[in-house]
């Protein structure tokens, strides 16, 4: 597993990518319900995951014979799905007391009560996780399926041979 999450160099197969999506996608929900359970700081940890997430992906590019640059357009593509997501489903999260308390945050913020304006948004925050679980969760299996999806360059490439075999001659 150490290899598939910290090694960029080389190519993958769909099910390994698909394995080390599974395990970054639990990571990210737990750093998402961390730095709303404990701390906001619990969220720095994600700058943790950039590199792992970095890995699995450009092995995965890798293999269909294109450059990891395109990680950058996919980290993107995943700020996009995840806005999306927030818009279609957060109406199904946002009660009347939510929509108070956003009221309540814009009022303090003009009256220059920056620390209820914060308190607010701990709140807010603490009530908003299920959503924020499900947006982290659609982003990721939507990425995991357009990438997943990409068919593997069926010979040797400059990232190195097919996955499952040892060399050019597939022995």
């Amino acid at each position: 597993m150490g290899n598939l999450l910290f090694n960029p160099n080389g190519r993958i197969a769909r099910t390994r990518f698909l394995q080390g999506m599974v395990v970054l996608t639990v990571a990210s929900v737990l750093v998402v319900a961390g730095s709303t359970m404990v701390s906001n700081m619990v969220g720095f940890i994600n700058l943790l995951l950039i590199f792992p997430y970095i890995c699995v992906f450009g092995k995965r590019l890798h293999d269909a014979g294109t450059t990891a640059w395109w990680v950058i357009g996919l980290w993107l593509g995943s700020m996009l799905a995840a806005f999306i997501l927030g818009l279609v489903f957060g109406g199904f999260f946002m009660t009347s007391e939510m929509v108070e308390i956003q009221e309540e945050m814009s009022e303090r913020l003009a009256a220059g009560d920056f620390a209820g304006f914060m308190q607010g948004t701990e709140i807010l925050s603490d009530k908003m996780l299920p959503l924020n679980i499900l947006t982290t969760i659609g982003s990721n299996l939507i990425l995991a399926l357009v990438v997943g999806a990409l068919k593997t360059e069926p010979r040797e490439n400059k990232h190195g041979p097919v996955p499952g075999t040892t060399g050019p001659s597939g022995f």
